[in-house]
């Protein structure tokens, strides 16, 4: 019995067809996994870097025909577009496939699915396992390179199923390339390397525990993605790769993970001290531990932050429609309900922008076409402000002078900066965290003290608070959060003024909401935000000695001292 890869990986293509640097990453990730042997121990693994057609479909073919026997364990992976033709067919791209002048796939320069099919119900193997990192639509999404095809899906199953093999998709839609991997990839590898993919703990881990492991991940980041498994009975179990049992790193791992589901991503204080306290029981180092909290929230930071940036489209949609239409009329609405679907937001996600705004998208009346003949909520700008008070920012900025970086423990604040321009309040947060973490002179994952934070540097404190308060249009940051929290009854004299005027300042910045605490992923600032939301320290910011509460306090009572 021999257990035998062939990797593909198609990062350059002809006209009409876009580069895929990513897919080389994959190459080398499934490469590293599969030839380690106390994981997958393939005894061989070939690697075909930007085949042409000959190229491609000459390797599959002696993959899977020659010299096979019944036992052997095929595996074939694919990692770059998926094309169609007009009929539906599924082809692999090579790296001469290109468009006609039409726009359309010159299948002579493409691996047909049927080929691959063909050699796959010749093989002598029955056990067979084909892995397509590649999708089957034109979507796109912003900040990741869609590995694209056409817009109908292709029926894979049909296409390429059979008995004997299993066949992994990373979305029957789009599959995403991000940080220089496939989000699939990524995650099947990590399954299979770390021993997560062993959902029954028996020291196996087979291809529908694989499969499963990895599509609640790219889920968890990425939900317009849809990996699928085609297998028939026998498919689902073959088994690919051994995983340690008893291993505290492991056990650690899916305690973490269960935890992160439960709680969505957002681990509550209490949360941190439980999984500090399992991470002794188990003898693991701090960094060990970090290591893998790292990698167990990664894909809900992956989800945030895409929800952040459609969230954040809608609201410059809405901006835009009320300078274009300031009467805000029915086919605005109409067009505003179209963004809505496209960009998969829910009514309770927009509901808050619509009310900084004043507006409803519900069909208006016969008699009533016009935003204004609705009532603006008290506070609040009306539709015709939304559009004056856009040209007086952009006035503004125009005489504001350059931003002030300066720092006494020499932190570049530049990519704070730019974040916090962009918009995209969750990772300044995560910025600003790194920034406090690396003033104090502490490693990411450390907590802070009281003495750190009544020490804390004034110059980089009032940098921080000056960058936040100016590209929020003085919505966000510490002296905005001090003043309400003062506003509040508090009194930075040094004494703890009581948990009744904490919890006060925490419904007023919105991070409660009827006496319950909202998680980190469902405050999802913006400009509508409550004011003074953020920043929020990031996730992994927590003070010793009575939570954050006391932190809060200390780090209030700094910047008043510091004249912020």
């Amino acid at each position: 019995m021999a257990k035998i890869a062939l990797l593909i990986g198609v990062s350059e293509y002809g006209e009409g067809l876009a580069r895929l640097p990513g897919t080389q990453g994959d190459l080398q990730l499934m490469q590293r996994v599969l030839e380690n042997s106390q994981v997958c121990g393939f005894d061989q693994v070939q690697v075909l870097s930007n085949p042409d057609r000959t190229e491609m479909e000459s390797a599959i073919e002696t993959l899977l025909t020659e010299n096979r026997s019944a036992d052997d364990l095929i595996l074939l992976y694919f990692a770059g577009h998926g094309v169609r033709d007009d009929n539906g067919t599924l082809y692999f791209a090579t790296s001469i496939t290109e468009t006609n002048s039409e726009g359309r796939i010159r299948t002579s320069k493409a691996v047909p699915a049927s080929a691959v099919q063909g050699y796959m119900s010749r093989s002598r193997s029955r056990r067979q396992i084909l892995i397509l990192d590649c999708c089957f639509s034109g979507a796109f999404a912003n900040d990741m390179t869609a590995r694209k095809a056409e817009v109908i899906p292709v029926d894979v199953n049909l296409q390429l199923g059979g008995e004997g093999r299993a066949v992994l998709t990373s979305s029957t839609h789009f599959a995403y390339e991000k940080d220089g991997t496939g989000i699939y990839t990524r995650y099947l590898v990590e399954g299979l390397e770390t021993g997560a993919a062993d959902r029954n703990g028996d020291g196996q881990i087979t291809v529908d525990e694989l499969h499963e492991y990895a599509r609640e991940k790219v889920r968890e980041a990425a939900p317009s993605m849809q990996p699928e498994i085609y297998a028939a009975r026998e498919g689902y179990k073959i088994f690919i790769a051994r995983a340690l049992q008893d291993d505290p790193r492991l056990t650690y791992r899916k305690e973490f993970d269960e935890l992160a589901k439960r709680r969505q991503g957002s681990l509550s204080p209490a949360n941190q001290r439980q999984l500090n306290h399992r991470r002794q029981e188990l003898g693991l180092t701090h960094e060990e531990a970090q290591q893998i909290a790292k990698e167990v929230l990664q894909p809900y930071r992956e989800y945030r932050k895409e929800y952040r940036r459609r969230l954040g489209e809608f609201e410059q949609a809405i901006k835009e429609t009320l300078e274009f239409d300031p009467q805000f009329s029915a086919n605005s609405q109409d067009d505003l309900r179209g963004l809505q679907r496209a960009l998969k937001l829910r009514d309770e996600d927009i509901l808050p922008i619509l009310d900084f705004y004043s507006l409803d998208l519900d069909p208006p009346s016969s008699s009533d076409t016009t935003a204004s003949a609705r009532q603006p909520l008290q506070g609040k700008p009306t539709s015709l402000d939304a559009g004056d008070t856009a040209v007086r920012e952009q006035q503004t900025r125009q005489t504001v002078p350059e931003d002030d970086l300066s720092s006494e423990k020499g932190i570049d604040y530049t990519k704070l900066r730019d974040l916090l321009k962009g918009q995209d309040w969750y990772a300044a947060d995560e910025e600003t965290y790194k920034a406090i973490i690396r003033a104090v002179g502490k490693k990411e994952g450390n907590w802070l003290t009281s003495h750190e934070l009544l020490n804390f540097p004034c110059t980089d404190l009032k940098t921080i608070d000056q960058l936040w308060v100016k590209y929020s249009n003085g919505r966000f940051g510490f002296s905005i959060q001090k003043q309400i929290y003062v506003e509040c009854g508090a009194k930075l004299d040094g004494k703890y003024p009581g948990d009744e005027i904490w919890y006060k300042f925490c419904d007023c910045v919105g991070w409660r909401k009827d006496g319950k605490w909202l998680s980190y992923s469902d405050l999802n600032p913006c400009l509508s935000s409550p004011k003074g939301t953020s920043p929020l320290f990031s996730w992994g910011l927590f003070f010793d000695g009575g939570g954050g509460r006391l932190g809060w306090f200390c780090f209030f009572s700094r910047t008043e001292t510091c004249g912020v």
